[in-house]
């Protein structure tokens, strides 16, 4: 099915047709309501209430005419007559037809069929007519005293007026009486169905305009909704000049109707009345179907004058605000804080001052009020901002990098200071994981590069412990032995690269289970005796009374105890003691190891944990300088603490780990 919203005739065609199923439902509605009045129902013209209204205004026409002859009226009432009452026929009576005195007649016509004929009575205080009064009709003919002075005497206290009038068949084609029969013959044959026709003349015109309103805006060939000349006037504009034009169309009916004539008067009383009903639906249908396009292309009230000077006057107001801020801008914030109070402080002296010299302080006292609320619910709001800042300080101080706030809603000075603290959080975030990914590829670094060199490093020791079951020269077994020593120390520096690198990492397996800390202690220190006998050193044990059993992992807490006793031995003071305590502290369980250096400590304790930090930086002994960093990992890795302590000469090194409570002690087995 072809769209017909685009195409003229179908456009036209439907303007018509509504213009027409409009006009005739507005009709048929009248004759609904004259019909619902009586009007239009009798079986003929001279028996309906058209008629007889009509015929009714005739006879006092006719009363007027005959008892103010003579008056200014007059000729008016003798032109309404002729003109507006032709085929009308009047008598007009002092007193009773019968025997009253008959004042006046006119319109009477000899062999014409009579089609209404009836009177009306109108009192009257007036006294009788004299003889000077009498009509044409009765002045001229001849009458006796005696006739004239019993008509007198008949009439003298009648009191009222009798007119009987006749409507005779064969009516003039103008006038009041020709308009109403037309009417009678127009109403009358629709008077059973003039709803029914009124509704469906009313819904086909409802149909229509719903048509010309979904087709207003398209065109034949075009896509979307297009314009016209009449859609781009201004809404405002446009709704005067329908108004203007509204106004001209009903100073044309009024014209209309007051200058026909007479020969014209019902023919020009409807021409004139129609022509402008017709313009001014035009101009109205012509109004909604611009409302439709408008609505169609959207956001209509951009066309129009209000939202045009209401932009204009907020672009005006934002340009001057600008202006006022960048002004303030310029100054310190104290000045900007010292005159906002001052001017608030201005604001509230003025508005006292008007209080208490006006003879009505109500309005005045009421927007001291809300200026008062204002520059509370600021302070409020200004105190919520500063206590966000002070929230989002006190969390990148404890370490919370994540940390952000949102700036969206706050003053200008304490937003500026809000997003320097979100871009501090950043730029340490950003750090951290720029130091975090240069630890990891070190890491990766150390880790690969000690497997590449564990690939060639085991060949050599191989092969070097190959050459030491060959019968070689005494020079050749010299260097060959220095070879195997360093082969070896190499070995050991790789492997304590990697274990150190996994432990940084976490990727050492760890299996916590209940440990007896003081066997595995004395097994260390068992291991080491002969090294520390040949250093000449006392190995001191203050051991806890009873068993100390800690969540551990007994391979790691063998290695970090292998590493504290392999220090002791290479950097302790030949002759001296070693103490080792075993005892608990808030639920967890510390090994302390102290001895007294060799060499002067020359580095810090948290220097000493780092990796390759040895204690003598003359490096004369053999060391990776990777023992202690690999404690702390490893203890850490099993939820313990490892810390050292440095005085003077004096070294200490402590281990704390989570205790077994005591009723799992009993099933705990040596480790």
């Amino acid at each position: 099915m072809r769209d017909l919203r685009g195409r003229f005739a179908a456009k036209a065609g439907a303007l018509i047709l509504a213009t027409l199923l409009a006009a005739g439902s507005v009709l048929s509605y009248i004759a609904t309501i004259a019909i619902w009045s009586g009007y239009g129902t009798a079986p003929s013209y001279f028996d309906d209430l058209l008629c007889r209204d009509t015929m009714e205004g005739a006879m006092y026409n006719a009363l007027y005419l005959v008892t103010e002859s003579g008056s200014s009226m007059s000729s008016e009432y003798s032109y309404r007559q002729e003109t507006m009452y032709a085929g009308f026929a009047y008598e007009v009576y002092y007193g009773a037809p019968g025997d009253g005195m008959l004042l006046g007649s006119g319109g009477s016509r000899e062999n014409a069929d009579v089609g209404l004929e009836t009177s009306i009575t109108v009192e009257t205080s007036a006294p009788p007519p004299s003889d000077n009064g009498l009509s044409p009709d009765i002045a001229g003919e001849e009458s006796t005293q005696e006739d004239l002075t019993v008509q007198t005497d008949a009439s003298s206290a009648a009191g009222y007026y009798t007119v009987v009038g006749r409507l005779y068949q064969d009516l003039p084609s103008y006038g009041e009486f020709a308009l109403s029969s037309r009417l009678y013959y127009t109403i009358h044959p629709i008077s059973s169905i003039s709803m029914f026709l009124t509704v469906l003349l009313g819904l086909g015109a409802v149909l229509s305009l719903i048509f010309l309103f979904c087709a207003a805006g398209h065109r034949a060939g075009v896509e979307g909704i297009v314009p016209n000349w009449q859609d781009r006037i201004p809404l405002e504009l446009y709704f005067a000049g329908d108004a203007l034009l509204l106004y001209v169309t009903l100073v044309m009916a009024d014209s209309a109707v007051t200058s026909a004539s007479s020969s014209t008067y019902g023919v020009g009383y409807l021409s004139g009345v129609a022509a402008c009903i017709l313009l001014a639906w035009l101009i109205c249908l012509a109004a909604l179907m611009t409302i439709a396009i408008r609505l169609k292309l959207g956001k209509w009230w951009r066309n129009s004058l209000c939202y045009l000077l209401l932009r204009f006057l907020f672009s005006c107001c934002r340009r001057l605000w600008q202006i006022v801020g960048n002004f303030f801008q310029i100054l310190p914030a104290a000045w900007r804080a010292v005159l906002l109070v001052c001017g608030i402080l201005a604001a509230q002296t003025f508005l006292t001052m008007v209080m208490f010299l006006s003879y009505n302080g109500g309005p005045a006292f009421l927007v001291a009020l809300v200026l008062d609320l204002v520059v509370i619910m600021g302070t409020a709001w200004l105190c919520r901002q500063l206590q966000q800042i002070r929230d989002m300080g006190a969390s990148l101080a404890a370490g919370n990098l994540e940390a952000k706030i949102d700036t969206r809603k706050m003053f200008r000075d304490i937003r500026v200071h809000a997003e320097n603290l979100n871009a501090i959080g950043t730029g340490m975030t950003r750090a951290v994981e720029q130091r975090m990914k240069s630890e990891r590829l070190k890491t990766e670094l150390i880790t690969n590069v000690s497997h590449d060199i564990k690939t060639p490093l085991t060949s050599i020791v191989n092969y070097v412990d190959l050459l030491e079951k060959e019968d070689l020269p005494e020079k050749a077994t010299e260097y060959l032995a220095v070879l195997d020593r360093q082969s070896k120390r190499l070995k050991k520096l790789t492997e304590d690269l990697v274990e150190a690198s996994k432990a940084s990492t976490g990727n050492v397996s760890v299996r916590l289970t209940p440990i007896l800390v003081n066997e595995i202690v004395h097994q260390a220190i068992g291991d080491y005796d002969e090294r520390l006998t040949a250093g000449k050193l006392e190995v001191i044990v203050t051991t806890y009374e009873g068993n100390l059993n800690a969540m551990a992992d007994g391979r790691l807490l063998w290695r970090v105890l292998d590493n504290l006793l392999s220090n002791v031995c290479k950097y302790a003071l030949a002759g001296t003691r070693v103490y080792i305590d075993l005892s608990t502290r808030d639920n967890r369980v510390a090994v302390s190891m102290k001895n007294i250096s060799r060499d002067p400590l020359n580095v810090n304790a948290d220097e000493l944990m780092e990796r390759f930090v040895r204690g003598d930086t003359s490096r004369q002994t053999e060391g990776s300088g990777l023992g202690l960093n690999i404690a702390k990992s490893l203890m850490e890795l099993m939820g313990g603490t490892f810390s050292l302590s440095v005085d003077g000469d004096l070294f200490k090194a402590e281990l704390t780990l989570r205790q077994v409570p005591e009723d799992f002690q009993s099933s705990v087995q040596p480790s």
